[in-house]
Parts: C-alpha cells; structure tokens; sequence
C-alpha cells in the first residue's frame, strides 16, 4: 500500500495515462474517462480485484517493511482506521496530511506486527509466483481473522493458484520498481524507466514519452504534482524517524529479510532478473535495519509495555473498537445468509 501515490503520479507523467483505482476513489468518476492503468494494494485486504480480466500487465512496487509498515498505519489513522468504502471516502481528503500520535502507533505496532511483517512477505510472493494463495478461500476479506486463518506453507504449494492469476491474467511482474529508489534523484529516472518500458508500443500508450524525456519529466512531476506525496506528512504530527520498533520486532524483520534474500537468491531464482532486482532491494534494506538495529542497542531506549496476557487483552480490545478486529462476528455472518451454511462448521458450538 505504501510508495503507490509517487509511482502513479510519476506513470501519469510518462504516460499522458490516468491512473486508476481498484476501489473507485479517484477525483471524477471513472466514466468515459481514459484509464488503462490501475493501482491495488490486492491482495492484502485494503485491496480488491476491480477489474476483472481488463488488464494483462503488472508492475511491482516494493518498500523497505521498516518504513512501510508505520506509513500503512499512517494512512489508516488518516481515514480514521475506516474499515469500510463509505467510511474510507469520507475521509479521504485527509491523506497525505498528517501522522497518527505515538501511542495509537505503539498499540497498533504491537498488535499487528507479527502479522503484517508476513503480509509484507506474502504480497511480493503473491506476485512473484503467479498468484500463490495464502488465505482460506471462504475468507472474502483475506484477513485471516476467526474462524479463518492463514495458509500454512505446505497448503500454499500444494493448492492451485488464485484463480484470478489462471483466468484473468498473467500476475507475474513485468517489473520491480524498488519504491526508494524511485524518490532518488540519481536512480528515480532509471525506475521510472522500468515502468515505461512496460508500457511502450502498448495499445492506449501512444503518448509515452520518449525515454530521453524521462528524466525531465521525473522532475518535473515532483515540482508540478496535483496531489501532495508522503513528505507532506511531515508539517503535521511527528517526524516518519519517531515510529520505532522494539528490539526484538527489529530482530525478526531482519530475520524474514534474511529468508527473502536467501529465497529469491537461490534454486531457480537464481540469476532471474526480477529477483535480482528484489534481492538488490532486500539487501539495502538489510543493510538500513541492521545500522539502526545496532544504534538502538547501543542507546538508551524508552522502555516499552512488556508483551503480557494483560497488554495482549488490551489490544484486542482496543483493535475490536476501531471495528477492525473480529470481522467475521457469528452474529454478523449468521445474517448472511447464503453465506452462514457453507461457514456454520467453522465455528464452535459453545459461541
């Protein structure tokens, strides 16, 4: 979810193209209006598949989970943690404009982490492999909550794949675009080229610049943007640096970088382009996480709540609150009902 406003800005640029929403919530209604390329968070659950079988192309837009995960928390607190369209609507001219208070992000961190920093995981593999499933399929909102949970390694190998990425299209990147890379001054132009070379000789793509103006035009989008990017933020609330990690949330993420690097390395990823380009990516992440890792072990930190039953309880009820957790309430789906029989089973007698 997080680095997709700079690269749709910057592809409008290239293009002459506007860019899409999967979920509509773009300025003007999309009617009549010339939209051959889409943005989606899918399949993490702020995103939905909207387009049927009407694109063939995809571009991957990866970002370092250390600073992905508090921008995603960011953007939620801006819609007011919103769990649904309506909601979400309504606030969305709050984006880009301010960060959430340090203790709602502390809460929302230690809940969540464990559970995102998978998800994170999980999305490039989505991509990467063509459409690995990692949820059940009866869960609609792909959030793995009660009484749905995720898939188990061994469920993901041996089931077939989404079957959007068998009869809609070919999910397989065309291209990774490395989301720091893209705001760099020195290497934003050569991203952004990625995405251009996707598109051209494309049908609706006649307008694409010529790649001796992509330079400029990179430029040119940061100066002349409608929308204001991430940096925004920073006029409101606390600096991006003050949403911190624990030590050991810190330690596990460079573990599951580690198991990316060695994946997408290795076997038959070995010497793939796209996975060089991820490995290239992790790397300098591994890199950013350890130097920050290693200076916070040698500071003194603020101390945190310890990870007790009592906290945890606390965090479900708070996360239960903002109507984000127990998304599937017995009551609520009971009143489903050509939904309630085919999940009934699932559920315990005693509820």
């Amino acid at each position: 979810a997080n680095g997709m406003r700079v690269t749709w800005q910057h592809t409008e640029g290239i293009s002459g193209v506007r860019v899409g929403d999967d979920f509509h919530l773009g300025e003007k209604p999309y009617v009549n209006e010339r939209s051959g390329l889409i943005k989606t968070q899918y399949p993490h659950l702020e995103g939905i598949w909207s387009w049927g079988s009407n694109m063939d192309q995809v571009v991957l837009v990866i970002r370092n989970p250390r600073w992905a995960i508090p921008s995603y928390h960011t953007l939620l607190h801006e819609i007011y943690y919103a769990h649904d369209w309506e909601t979400a609507y309504k606030y969305l001219n709050n984006l880009f404009n301010f960060r959430a208070p340090i203790d709602k992000w502390i809460k929302w961190r230690d809940y969540r982490f464990d559970e995102e920093i998978d998800l994170w995981m999980w999305h490039i593999d989505f991509w990467m492999e063509g459409g690995t499933q990692y949820w059940m399929d009866l869960d609609y909102e792909r959030n793995g909550q009660y009484p749905f949970r995720y898939l188990t390694q061994f469920e993901k190998d041996t089931r077939d794949k989404d079957l959007h990425c068998i009869y809609d299209m070919d999910c397989f990147p065309k291209a990774v675009v490395t989301y720091e890379k893209l705001i760099d001054p020195d290497s934003g132009p050569s991203e952004l080229t990625k995405i251009a070379e996707v598109l051209r000789n494309k049908e609706g793509m006649e307008g694409l610049v010529g790649e001796n103006a992509i330079a400029c035009v990179w430029h040119q989008t940061w100066e002349q943007a409608k929308y204001p990017f991430n940096s925004n933020r920073d006029k409101s609330g606390p600096r991006a640096q003050e949403y911190l990690f624990t030590v050991k949330q810190m330690e596990k993420m460079l573990k599951k970088l580690l198991f990316m690097i060695d994946k997408y390395s290795s076997g038959h990823w070995a010497n793939h382009p796209l996975a060089m380009d991820l490995v290239a990516s992790f790397n300098m992440y591994f890199e950013e996480v350890t130097t920050e890792l290693e200076e916070k072990e040698n500071t003194a930190a603020p101390p945190t709540r310890a990870p007790t039953p009592e906290y945890h309880k606390e965090l479900i009820t708070w996360y239960s609150a903002l109507g984000r957790g127990n998304r599937y309430d017995k009551a609520k789906v009971q009143q489903m009902y050509g939904f309630w029989p085919l999940v009934a089973h699932l559920y315990k007698d005693t509820e």
